[in-house]
């Protein structure tokens, strides 16, 4: 993969700084990331105009909304634990928040899934008390106004962003673990990973690695500094502040979604947990170019789609965004105004051709051999019925099954305590059994595909003796 980044790179840092020219930005700080986290940087520009302090892959910035993931992962740990589940409501955990007004129906309507999906309908930002100024409270301030608070949409009725909803479940995070919401992600996500520079203040140290932010330019080459805001007023959703270094790794992190790939020893989430969290499940515009998962959302252009989160903040506009097939994925950071997604876009629109001619021209992958116990499952089997044929094979070291027209997903087949049942993975058959049987000869004849039964119409292998 090194590779294939080197042979693009000099596109990519043209593509990096032409899009600062071209909007006339402070400065840009971009990345490239595979599983194994940054693979290449480039930065265009100032970290502060004042005094000329350029950027590089170590300075930080507030990455704002991009906080939501990680306090978003910090909920599926808990999920994966027991400790709660998606479909809990959230006023099982925070009982304050029954005294939001819901005209829609019961408060228990807000879970926790609706809330990481933007689907809850619930108000975008937190409670106001008057028109002269943007309200922001830390959490434990925030628990006295939820009488002001108010469902503005039905649930499950449009894609619904709220701020204010990753707000109380930061709160869900810190009560069900039983200990500061920042202490436990700094504990079980962020320290496993090595994100060192991914905190809520800056240190003295990063203090001085700081980007400073600049609001858009008006009528003026040098725009004006943006406005700071306390990070314990965003706490869970927008708060943080990090580098293009650590965000690699928190990218990295993405791509390490191998359904086998199980928590612990740098992976802070089981590969089948992320899979999860990133899969598009709702649809957040009407021309399906964008749709939301758990936190996460995917978005299409062509053929091309891609997973991330953006964040923006008074003087910063950022973005990760990764493809899970290509296994790569982008980090473009900006201090000042600009559309951070865009260019992440332009970026891996040059290196997934890259990466795709890559693939092609590698050799292929020796093969493994098969077990002997699968052998004589393989075969087609036929549902008479509906003159459907599907098809078992061994490919790519794992027993799969697959349907009669290409286009058809191929499932890999689990095996379960008994040799002759397997479980379906993925798709509309995830989770279902099939049931190989024996015929009186004692050769498989027969399979149960989750309730349609098929006849084995064909033998890889003649009997022996025959």
């Amino acid at each position: 993969m090194d590779e294939v980044i080197a042979s693009v790179s000099p596109a990519l840092q043209s593509k990096i700084g032409a899009y600062r020219r071209r909007h006339r930005l402070p400065g840009i700080a971009a990345g490239i990331a595979t599983r194994d986290g940054l693979a290449w940087w480039h930065a265009s520009g100032f970290a502060d105009l004042e005094s000329g302090r350029r950027l590089d892959e170590r300075t930080l910035f507030r990455v704002a909304s991009i906080t939501k993931t990680v306090t978003a992962t910090a909920v599926l740990q808990l999920r994966d634990d027991g400790l709660l589940g998606l479909d809990d409501p959230v006023v099982q955990f925070i009982p304050e928040l029954a005294k939001v007004t819901n005209p829609f129906g019961p408060v228990e309507a807000l879970t926790i899934r609706r809330f990481l999906m933007h689907t809850s309908g619930l108000q975008g930002e937190v409670p106001w008390q008057d028109l002269d100024r943007m309200w922001m409270y830390r959490p434990e301030q925030l628990l006295e106004v939820l009488h002001l608070a108010r469902v503005r949409s039905a649930p499950e009725t449009d894609h619904k962003y709220s701020n204010f909803a990753f707000e109380l479940l930061g709160i869900v995070v810190e009560r069900v673990a039983g200990r500061p919401f920042q202490d436990y992600v700094r504990a079980s996500v962020l320290d496993p990973l090595g994100m060192s520079d991914t905190v809520w203040h800056p240190d003295a140290e990063q203090e001085g690695r700081r980007a400073v932010g600049y609001d858009g330019r008006a009528h003026d080459d040098r725009p004006a500094v943006a406005r700071q805001v306390d990070s314990d007023l965003m706490r869970a959703d927008g708060g943080l502040w990090s580098t293009v270094e650590n965000l690699g790794r928190w990218v990295g992190q993405q791509l390490r979604s191998d359904a086998e790939l199980e928590r612990g020893d740098g992976q802070v989430l089981r590969g089948a947990t992320l899979t999860q969290m990133h899969r598009p499940r709702f649809v957040a515009k009407v021309d399906w170019t964008e749709a939301q998962g758990l936190c996460w959302y995917g978005t299409r252009t062509g053929e091309t789609v891609l997973i991330g989160h953006s964040g923006a903040l008074w003087g910063y506009l950022t973005n990760v965004s990764f493809s899970p097939r290509g296994k790569v994925g982008a980090i473009v950071l900006i201090n000042g105004v600009g559309d951070a997604p865009a260019l992440a876009r332009e970026l891996l629109e040059v290196l997934l051709p890259a990466v795709q001619e890559a693939e092609d021209r590698a050799e292929v992958a020796s093969t493994r051999a098969i077990p002997e116990a699968y052998r004589e499952l393989l075969g087609v089997y036929r549902d008479h019925e509906f003159a459907d044929d599907s098809v078992v094979e061994w490919r790519d070291g794992k027993l799969v099954l697959l349907g009669s027209r290409p286009e058809e997903p191929v499932h890999e087949l689990a095996p379960t305590d008994d040799p002759l049942t397997f479980t379906m993975l993925g798709g509309r058959p995830d989770g279902e059994p099939i049931e190989f049987s024996r015929g009186r000869n004692g050769r498989i004849d027969r399979a149960n595909f989750a309730g349609y039964p098929t006849t084995r119409v064909d033998m890889l292998r003649p009997p022996t003796g025959t």
